[in-house]
């Protein structure tokens, strides 16, 4: 019953990120769109170039990310002292969360910057993503428990994951 107290708590607290995030993001978007923060006095005419690269790095970061979270998830062997799925989880959310924000952003700040729809769209698009990133209780708690079909005790799947915290920690140095 406590970590299940503990485990609420932690999607509690990556809920208000989450909502956090996307409330700052849509008033920033607001005021942009509005003309209430004029980034520049006029439009200013952004190189094709760049527009390409940043449509590219959105299209590339919002796939990236969302498979990136599932993967981190994934790599974890079931199940896992609750403790460690928390820390797991909350890696993954926030790495997600931020990624498809700071892409939102940077698509905000250039529709700000130029009034070209494409950056527009692009937001747009991007606020639609937010839906798939919400953190859950049923996913963090998937982690403490086997999955069907497998057989594995707490103890080997936190072997694992010390021996992939080790494998990081040797890699890093």
């Amino acid at each position: 019953m406590r970590e299940e107290n503990r485990m609420e708590s932690r999607v509690t607290v990556l809920s208000r990120h989450y909502y956090g995030s996307i409330i700052s993001l849509m008033l920033v978007f607001l005021l942009v769109l509005f003309r209430v923060i004029p980034l520049f006095g006029e439009s200013e005419l952004i190189s094709i170039t760049l527009e390409r690269y940043s449509l590219m790095i959105s299209l590339i970061a919002i796939p990236l990310s969302l498979r990136l979270f599932a993967w981190m998830l994934k790599k974890v062997s079931r199940p896992v002292a609750t403790e460690m799925a928390m820390r797991v989880y909350t890696k993954a959310s926030h790495l997600r969360l931020y990624t498809i924000s700071a892409v939102t952003l940077l698509n905000i700040l250039l529709f700000g910057m130029s009034r070209n729809t494409n950056f527009l769209w692009m937001t747009a698009v991007l606020f639609v993503i937010f839906l798939y990133c919400k953190p859950s209780y049923a996913e963090l708690s998937s982690l403490t428990t086997l999955p069907e079909g497998k057989s594995t005790t707490e103890e080997e799947g936190m072997e694992d994951l010390e021996k992939e915290d080790d494998d990081e920690e040797a890699a890093g140095k």
